[in-house]
Parts: C-alpha cells; structure tokens; sequence
C-alpha cells in the first residue's frame, strides 16, 4: 500500500516531531540567508520554539558573500526580519580578496567557516540548516556524476557533529515545495540568489533536467530513499572499520600509523578501504577522503605487495611505506612544508592537527614551532631506526633562527639551550577512535 505523504504547510505538530533532537537545547543558530528554504527555518524554528515551557534562545545568522548587488541587502533585511520577532540576529561579512576560479566552492566554504564561528562565539550547541529532501536528491545525483562512492552517495546526513558543534537538518525528509507553502502562510516573501540560476552551475543545470527525471520514476523522493539506505550501509562499513583499526593499526608517540598487514588484508574490501581512508585523514589532516581512483590504486598496490620488496606511495598529505615487516603511514612534509609558528614561554596549542603542544614558563625568547626537516634531523644526529627518516622529519621542533632548540618527542635539547619545560603528545590515536565528520554541509547547497 502506498503512503500518502502529508502536503502543505508545515503544522505546529510536524515541528515537535521535526525538532525534537533540539529539546534540552539551550541556545540554537539558525543560517538564514533570505531564500525560501532557510525564511521556512527561520519560522519553523520560531513557531516551534514559541510552543515550549523553557524554551532555547535562537540566534540567526545571516551571510552577505559580497558576491551580487544585493547581497549585503539580503543579509539586513534577514537581521531586521530575526530582530521584529523578538530574535538575536547577527549580520556576517565575507571580506578579502575573492578567487577568480571557483568562486562557488570557495564562497560556500566562506559562508559555513564564518556560520561555524559566529555560532560558537554565540554559545549555540547547533546549526540548523534549511536542506531540504529535493536538495538530498540533487545532492546524491551531482555525487553519483563525481563518481562518488558509497559514502559520498548516502549524500547529506541529518546531524553531524564539528567538533563541539552539531550541525542540524530538521528538513531533510520534507519536499521543497512544502517548504514554500510555510513562508507563503506566514507572509514572508523569499530573495532568488542569481547563482540559482546561473547555468556556469552544475546544480543549476541539474535542476533544469529533475522534472525530466521525474517523469521516468527518478524522483526526489525515491533519491533521498536511496540516499538514506545507502547511508545506512556506509555506517555498517564504518563500525566495521572501527574494529578493524582497533585491532589492526597501532599508533606510536611519533605520530606513526603502523598496520598489521595481514589483518588488513583479510578484511573484505570496502571494510579495508575506509580503515586506509580514515588513518590517510587522520594523520594527513585532509577534509575529504582522496578519489576513489587514487584510491583504489593504493590499496591495489597495497594488496599485491610481496612483503619483501620496497613500497613507497603518498596519498592525501601522508606515505605508506613497507617498513619492519608492517605497512607504516606518517606524514608528508611536501614541498610546501608544515605550519611555522611564533611562540613564546606559557604556549600551549595544537601543531599540524597532530600534536598537543605546551610548553613552559622557563623557555628562551625567539622560538619558532616548525617540522624538524631533514636537514634538522641531519643536524642534531637523529637516526631513522624503525622509523622512517620522513617520519622524524615531520616532527615538531622549536627553532631559534636556524638552530634546532629542542624535538619534544625525541628528548632533544641543544648544547646552547638548557633543557626547559616542553611537551608534545601525539592526538593521532584520538583522532583515528572517531569516524572522520565529513564537512558534507561545506558542498550541499
């Protein structure tokens, strides 16, 4: 028998159901650029909210791009619409000199990098987006055209958690049309974004063709089922890999993956690759997992190995190398080379997302915290041993001008130096018990 989907406005009850996950919030933002999508949030939210005993405070934020001649215009009027209900509003700028390529990419990443912090700086535990199910179905076609595989196609997900920051989609199961029946009751009127309509845009051009698709069975509705259940599969192959990498992969105090070859091997192949790809992340510092063709090259090469001959291979800011009878991942220096820093006495910060660094009261002034490089390794005397030369290479130090002061990892002080407080533990190991949150959000809209 067939379900009769609900149509219409969305309902005071629909949003006790819709927004549930957010009860014992206490302070929500809300990214509202004026479309009709995120004007529907926006009454959503304010309609559920003013339906609770205790209820959350909210804090709109709105974006201008700079990008259209009324962007900045857009964004007001979004801060003046929060502030006539009674709501926190703050208005966000996207400054500094614009890419001349990709311009769409680099002014979403903008736009959530500036949401992302405004929220936290407001105390908010979520970020609600407008995303809705024709946007999943959009979203899971744009990736199947990339070549996406199994986890890129359970497309965009309801909840993910950024670090201490849940990012929430209360609409992702409801039709865009719905959507524009809620802000028509509630007399709000949407602005059209001109990069909507710009055909230069892949999403634009796929919208063009939905109604097409539709007309064949391939509708919005059966994409956003497909998503959900191949989403569903991805996290099966995720808590698989979560065994696999407990039992298998080892970190050491240098930042060393080290991977028990025949575990990894005997494991089936999607469990493999996604144990490969969240150690490359991990210890790499890459958002997203490299393409599947390079990939799938890696672990091909990886699978023929004949654990006696050299394998040396770099993939996403990382090298997997056949070392000491196990397959061994550090970082890659590269030909940019690693963060450098200034510090001083009383710092305490992460370094290259892999290692905690504190360092003491009693440090010289004129530090900088920089790899250590191979020519620092050559300098201080340092032996690769079981590790590999790159690994030791790619360790923080701290330099006064062109002299290695001390390698916190290796015990290491300089003649000129006396040995003060400095520490740096590896965060890799935290880092690989969690499965990586992707920043989907950063390519959905």
């Amino acid at each position: 028998m067939r379900v009769v989907e609900p149509t219409g406005p969305i309902t005071d009850r629909e949003l006790a159901t819709l927004f549930a996950p957010l009860a014992r919030a206490s302070r929500i933002a809300l990214a509202v650029s004026g479309g009709g999508d995120s004007l529907a949030l926006l009454d959503c939210a304010d309609r559920w909210r003013r339906n609770l005993p205790s209820p959350p405070e909210l804090v709109v934020l709105s974006v201008d791009h700079g990008l259209g001649r009324s962007s900045k215009q857009d964004a007001e009027a979004v801060v003046g619409l929060a502030r006539d209900r009674g709501l926190a509003a703050k208005y966000l700028c996207w400054t500094g000199k614009k890419p001349q390529g990709d311009i769409e990419a680099a002014a979403r990443a903008a736009r959530y990098r500036l949401l992302l912090g405004a929220a936290r700086q407001a105390g908010a535990s979520h970020l609600l987006l407008g995303h809705h199910r024709d946007d999943q179905a959009e979203t899971m076609l744009l990736r199947l055209a990339r070549g996406s595989g199994l986890f890129g196609l359970g497309a965009m997900r309801r909840e993910i958690a950024t670090g201490d920051m849940i990012v929430f989609r209360p609409f992702l199961a409801i039709p865009r049309a719905r959507l524009t029946e809620t802000i028509a009751i509630a007399g709000l009127t949407p602005v059209e974004d001109p990069m909507n309509a710009d055909p230069r845009f892949a999403r634009t051009r796929l919208r063009r063709i939905m109604p097409l698709l539709a007309a064949e069975g391939i509708d919005p509705a059966g994409l956003a089922a497909t998503a959900d259940r191949l989403a569903s599969a991805a996290e099966a192959i995720e808590t698989a890999a979560s065994g696999l990498i407990g039992t298998a992969v080892d970190i050491d105090e240098l930042a060393v993956a080290s991977i028990e070859a025949t575990a990894l091997l005997d494991a089936p192949r999607e469990v493999r690759l996604r144990s490969l790809v969240r150690v490359l992340l991990a210890i790499g510092g890459e958002q997203y997992p490299p393409r599947f063709e390079r990939l799938a090259a890696l672990i091909g090469d990886i699978e023929r190995h004949d654990g006696h001959t050299r394998l040396k291979r770099t993939l996403s800011g990382s090298v997997v190398e056949w070392r000491g009878g196990r397959f061994v991942v550090y970082r890659e220096v590269g030909r940019g080379g690693l963060p450098e820093t200034a510090v001083k006495s009383g710092f305490k910060g992460l370094w290259d997302h892999r290692f905690q660094v504190e360092i003491g009261a009693n440090a010289p002034a004129g530090l900088k915290l920089a790899a250590l490089g191979e020519a620092g390794r050559r300098a201080i005397g340092v032996r690769a041993g079981i590790s590999a030369a790159g690994a030791l290479a790619a360790l923080p130090a701290l330099w006064r001008g062109t002299t290695v002061s001390a390698v916190p990892t290796l015990g290491f002080f300089g003649v000129e130096d006396a040995a003060y407080s400095v520490k740096a533990r590896s965060i890799i190991a935290d880092r690989l018990a969690k499965p990586p949150s992707f920043p989907d959000f950063l390519a959905s809209t």
